[in-house]
């Protein structure tokens, strides 16, 4: 194209388009780089567009530009009505106030955050509640108090965390019993730790493993009439001292649900992994709400299970809610109460935190694309788990949680590839 020949709107809008696929491709990789060098591509041809603003300031602040991304988002925050705001530019404000350790602004646009949700969604159909108080807790039945999980897939991050949740929970919540909604591709040598460690296990199949997103089989738990009360977490976040304090004041108040908030990320209304309730019989049947949400949506988005939530349930639970959270102090929020030591001895533990947050790997004889076989053995020699990575450039990496990679890295357990 001649350099002073003015594009047609036409070519411009095919130019855009390009450009947004060419960002979608890059956030889809989690190449912010990539999506960072993109969005400024756009910005050269439409400068003050507030979607394109966002996401490069989403970019700037995953490259680590905090301080750029920060005031790209303020002066978007400036230049428009907050009804005119893309919807997750403030949920990044307040992240990023987080990183830059700015309270009180993390404070005010996290709560503001969640207000503008709750007023988007709260007034949702809402199911009543029960007449009665919920019925008081017993803890002399486990089999009525279930921890509930998904598990799917054979990564370490998600199968070790699980096993690990499964045995803290003996001593964190001794009244409770864990259960996980898996499927096959959990390896078997896995599901039998879990049993071993006194976890249920319910093989998810059929009709519901085709149409319920496995995000979304942990919630099943709300339709079995034999539990009282549950608890919904993620496999790959660790049960602790602070999250039993928060669940015990739960179980002596007089709320149906409870919900917890511990990072500056956590502006979504209901955190999938990090609330519970007692069994309301005037709830519609989950399988029967996940059907009616996925009807007309692609079933298996990566937040397909904090969207549902947030649709379907916040209307009803929010009525009736226990809300632990020190950081926005949005609708009653409660400070956590004293708690005993975590024992998870990491600065980057918080309730809901990832363990696997460091790549582990070895040399491997392997071609690229073949599986390597490996194992963590214990200062005895003893096989602790098992496991198989791809290899590319003749070495393989893989996720795993801290509380195994952190032996390994202090020289008392090792990984060692198996021929």
């Amino acid at each position: 194209m001649h350099p002073f020949k003015k594009t047609t709107p036409q070519q411009q809008e095919q130019r855009l388009n390009q450009l947004a696929q060419r960002y979608r491709d890059a956030i889809a990789q989690n190449d912010f780089a990539a999506g960072k060098a993109v969005a400024e591509a756009t910005l050269r041809l439409v400068p003050r567009n507030p979607d394109v603003l966002s996401s490069y300031a989403l970019c700037l602040m995953r490259t680590g530009e905090y301080e750029k991304s920060y005031k790209t988002y303020k002066k978007l925050m400036q230049n428009l009505p907050v009804e005119q705001l893309p919807d997750t530019m403030i949920d990044g404000l307040a992240e990023v106030c987080g990183w830059l350790d700015r309270p009180d602004e993390l404070r005010r646009y996290g709560h503001l955050s969640l207000e503008l949700g709750d007023k988007k969604f709260g007034s949702g159909q809402a199911y009543p509640l029960p007449a009665a108080q919920p019925t008081a807790f017993n803890p002399n039945n486990p089999q009525e108090n279930v921890i509930a999980f998904t598990l799917f897939g054979a990564l370490p991050r998600y199968c070790e965390s699980a096993v690990m949740n499964a045995r803290v929970s003996k001593d964190l919540f001794p009244e409770w019993r864990c259960r996980f909604y898996l499927d096959d591709s959990v390896p078997q040598a896995v599901q039998q730790r879990l049993l071993a460690e006194g976890a249920e296990i319910i093989n998810v199949e059929g009709e519901q493993h085709q149409t319920i997103p496995p995000l979304m089989w942990r919630f099943l738990v709300l339709d079995d009439p034999g539990v009282k009360r549950y608890l919904i977490r993620d496999a790959d976040s660790l049960l602790s001292e602070r999250e039993q304090a928060a669940v015990n004041a739960w179980l002596q108040s007089d709320r149906w649900y409870h919900h917890m908030r511990d990072y500056f990320t956590h502006t979504e209304l209901l955190l999938a992994g990090m609330w519970g309730g007692c069994r309301n019989e005037n709830l519609p049947s989950i399988i029967e709400q996940t059907r009616e949400y996925l009807r007309d949506r692609e079933g298996h988005k990566r937040f397909v299970d904090q969207y549902f939530l947030r649709q379907h349930l916040w209307p009803t639970i929010k009525q009736s809610l226990l809300n632990h959270d020190e950081l926005f102090g949005f609708l009653d929020a409660q400070p956590f109460p004293a708690h005993a030591p975590i024992r998870w001895q990491t600065d980057k533990f918080h309730i809901g935190s990832n363990t696997s947050y460091q790549l582990a790997g070895k040399e491997s004889q392997k071609n690229d694309g073949e599986m390597q076989r490996w194992e963590v053995l214990d200062e005895h020699g003893n096989r602790l788990c098992e496991y198989a990575s791809p290899v590319e450039h003749h070495q393989w990496k893989d996720r795993l949680p801290f509380f195994l990679l952190d032996r390994v890295l202090a020289g008392e357990w090792q990984i060692r590839n198996i021929d």
